[in-house]
This record gives structure tokens, sequence and C-alpha cells, in this order.
């Protein structure tokens, strides 16, 4: 599968690699802290409903969902900036949607793009709306941009339990647009349908026949932020109770086979955290100078994170491409500190003791990752040095989904462009140039891969300072 992730130089676009199946890349983006993080923007395109009109002409954007959303998710992020924006027009359907979506939505080079537009979209043909759906589907994927479709609040004048009502026929067609283009769905009218179905009168949801009030825009809001937490669900945990502690096997491969970990000795351990059974005292269940412990990760599979207790250390982690963005949970009253050594690609974290509290490590970059062989080893500036694990967290990638490029930046050096690329394990990257955008002008100038490994590359061209270009890149995922 190639798919061609545009750089345009001159008007400069620069697009980082995301995936239209989950929410773990923007995750990732929200849970970095200053210096490191950036502005998320998340979209809202559709009609009336997410423009926030109530009891028209009044408008109440903090009482509408994508507000409502927005509260959600600074609760979740409290050191996250991002914006909220709406493209809505009250009164529009899909197809004018659709119109507008390359001007009015991707301009805003948003992370996450959600679609509500069904209330309005009954009087068209059902042809014709779901060519408008795709069309803004195809838009997003084409960018490489995650995104949810909404289905529709509910109207007094439709009814969710009728197979043959024009807004469940069209709900019906979300669910299978989402199912059918591997996109995410925020059923709110089965959300709707089960409020009803449970005594709520619909008028008590309703500020006109079709506006919902606060009660209903807040249902949508749970709903729709429901599906962002589940976009997050494809990731594994493994742990104390899955690893053999009874001191004779220091090999251990998990139940699906994408991750393998090797001890030096045995794994020993107690209730909830694991270590190596040698040493003595106390770290007969962890890990000290003398231990290591391999975390082999499968071709298609990235680590997310892991989380310790009973730990004061310096962990040094290897086999990483790049520096995986960490962020320390802070236990016991403390923080840890992590540092990235770029020479040597060496991943140092610097641990105080937790008393016994689980501390979570948690990788903003998984891709750094991504189906390489770690190694963690330990040290300490005193004898009291030791680490135990309760779990690690990690993520199978289909064909690259969910994995990313490093953000596209380049520089510019003596007439040569360079732009830095996280290469993700067994893909192939091209760099195309063209003097315009026509589909058959592009012109393939510098290439790498498939790589036997993930790690930090470049890709370059030579430049003529008088000379318009564009650039994309090409990414072919392994079949």
């Amino acid at each position: 599968m190639k798919v061609p992730i545009p750089l345009l130089l001159g008007t400069i676009v620069c697009l980082p690699l995301l995936y239209a199946d989950d929410t773990v890349a923007i995750d990732a983006e929200l849970q970095k802290v200053w210096p490191n993080n950036r502005t998320v923007n998340i979209v809202f395109h559709g009609h009336s409903v997410p423009s926030g009109y109530h009891l028209t002409p009044r408008v109440k954007p903090f009482e509408s969902y994508p507000h409502l959303f927005r509260v959600a998710m600074a609760e979740r992020y409290q050191s996250a900036v991002f914006n909220v924006i709406t493209t809505s027009i009250g009164g529009e359907n899909a197809v004018a949607g659709a119109a507008r979506f390359e001007t009015d939505v991707l301009p805003h080079r948003p992370d996450l793009i959600f679609i509500d537009y069904a209330l309005n979209d009954r009087p068209l043909p059902i042809a014709d709306v779901e060519t408008a759906w795709r069309s803004m589907i195809a838009s997003a994927k084409n960018a490489g941009i995650p995104l949810v479709l909404i289905t529709p609040t509910g109207a007094s004048n439709a009814d969710f339990t009728d197979p043959d009502d024009p807004l469940t026929i069209r709900a019906e067609l979300i669910r299978t647009l989402a199912e059918e283009e591997d996109v995410m769905l925020a059923d709110v009218s089965a959300a709707w349908q089960e409020e009803l179905d449970a005594g709520t009168a619909e008028g008590d949801l309703l500020s006109q026949g079709n506006h919902p009030n606060l009660t209903g825009h807040q249902l949508a809001a749970d709903e729709i932020y429901e599906t962002y937490l589940r976009g997050l669900s494809d990731l594994t945990s493994v742990g104390t109770s899955d690893f053999p502690i009874d001191g004779s096997t220091n090999t251990f491969t998990t139940e699906d086979g994408l991750v393998t970990f090797t001890t030096t000795n045995t794994f020993s351990g107690q209730g909830n955290f694991f270590g190596d059974s040698g040493g003595s005292g106390n770290k007969v269940n962890s890990y000290d100078g003398d231990e290591t412990l391999q975390v082999n990760l499968a071709a298609d599979t990235q680590l997310h994170g892991f989380s310790l207790r009973w730990t004061t250390s310096d962990i040094h982690i290897t086999g990483l491409a790049d520096d995986p963005g960490v962020s320390i949970a802070t236990v016991n009253g403390a923080a840890g500190v992590s540092s990235w050594d770029a020479v040597n690609k060496v991943l140092t974290l610097s641990l105080p003791w937790d008393n016994g509290e689980v501390r979570a490590i948690t990788f903003a970059n998984p891709a750094v990752s991504y189906g390489n062989n770690l190694e963690f080893s330990f040290s300490g500036a005193n004898a009291a040095n030791q680490a135990s694990f309760v779990s690690f967290e990690y993520q199978q990638v289909d064909n690259g989904a969910g994995a990313r490029l490093s953000a596209p930046e380049f520089e510019i050096n003596d007439q040569t462009i360079t732009f830095p690329v996280l290469a993700l394990r067994g893909h192939e990257y091209a760099l195309e140039a063209s003097q315009s955008l026509l589909a058959d002008a592009w012109q393939t100038v510098d290439n790498l891969g498939p790589l036997a490994q993930t790690e930090a590359a470049e890709l370059s061209d030579s430049l003529s300072l008088h000379q318009r270009r564009f650039y994309r890149m090409a990414v072919t995922y392994p079949q």
C-alpha cells in the first residue's frame, strides 16, 4: 500500500503522517508537556447542531457538544494546548459540506476531524449523501488525518426505531461507511434511543424540533468522548499475572506472539511486581546492575510504555530509533527525569524511590520502537538501586497504521534540502518532487528502505535557487 504525504515547498505545508482508525497518535501529542508540546487542532464539521444552535436563532456554543467535548478533553490532558474549531454552517447538508471540505477544514491543519450532517441530509437522495460522505472521508484519509463519523441526534419528527424513517436510514448509512472505510464511529443515534428507552421524554432532550438542548448535547458529547477513548483501547497490557515468576524461566512470549521478554537469570516476583531472580534480599525479585531485560518486538509491534513499583534506579534503554518523548508519572511526591543520548541512542530514566506506588512511563512517540529489539539495563548511585516491573503496554500496528513519520521538518544547506524521517522497519520511503501539482508530474528524487529495523534517516534533493519545487513523501507499507 503506497500513500503520498504532501510536503509542499513554497507555500510550505508539512503534514505529519497520521492514520484514520484510532486516536493513539493524537493522544500521544496531547500527553506531551512544554517545551516539547505543540498546539493540537480538533475540527467539528457539520450543520446547525455542532454550530451550537439551540432555539433558533439563539446560539449557545458553551452548551453544545463541541465545547462539552473540549471540557472532557481538558480534564484528561491538563498540560495540553489544543483548539476545538467548528467549521459547521447552520442549515447545511453533506453535499455542501463536502464541496468546501478541502478549503474550509483542511487548512486548519486538524489532528482529528468529526463530521455530523445526517439531520439535514434527509431531503437528499441517499446516493448523493453517500457520495458526499465518502468524499470527505477520502479527503481526510489522503491528508492522513483521523476522523470520526457521528450519527445524528434525534428530532421530534424522526423515529430511530422505524427502519424506514429517513433519519434512521441515514444513521445506518453512516454506520456502514464507518465499517467499510475503517474509520471511527460515534453512534449518538444509538445513545439517544437508549436514553428514550430508559424513559426520558424526547422533548427533555430538545430545544426545538431538530436541535438538542444542553441535556441532549451532553448526551452527544459523552458518546463522542467515549468514542475517542475507545480509539485508545487497542493497546495490549501484559502484567505480572502473565509472566512466569516461579524462578524457573528466563524467556516469556506474550500469548499473541508479538513480544518476547528475556531476562538474565530467571523471572521472579511477588504479588503485582516482577524482576530477575539474581541478587539477594530485596533484590531477588528486582533488577539491579548485574541483570538486563531484553524486549523483542514483532515486526509490526511498538512499545507504548511500562509501569514499575518498588523502584529507585537509572534505567538505560537501547534499541530505540529516536527519542520516544517520555512522560514519567509523579508518585510518592517525586517525579523522575528522562534524558536522550542522540549520539549513542540511549534513553536514560532516573527514577527516585516510589515507596511501593505504581509509576507509569509513557512514550509519546512509540513508533521509535517499531519492530525493534530493546535492552533494559540498570544502574544507581547507591547500593539500594533496584527496579521491579508491573506491566508493559504495546500495540500491534496493522500495515503501519498508527505508526508515524517524525514531524516533516526540513533543512536547506548549500542548495540541498533534507527531510528527516523516522523510517519504520519493513517500510519503503520515496521523496517525490514536482514543479506543479499535476498527478503525472511527480518524480522520485531520493528513496530508502525497506529497512531491517526502525531508525532515524534522511531523504534529500538538490535545489535550484530560481525554481519552484513541491515535495511529497510516498510510503509503501509491508504486505
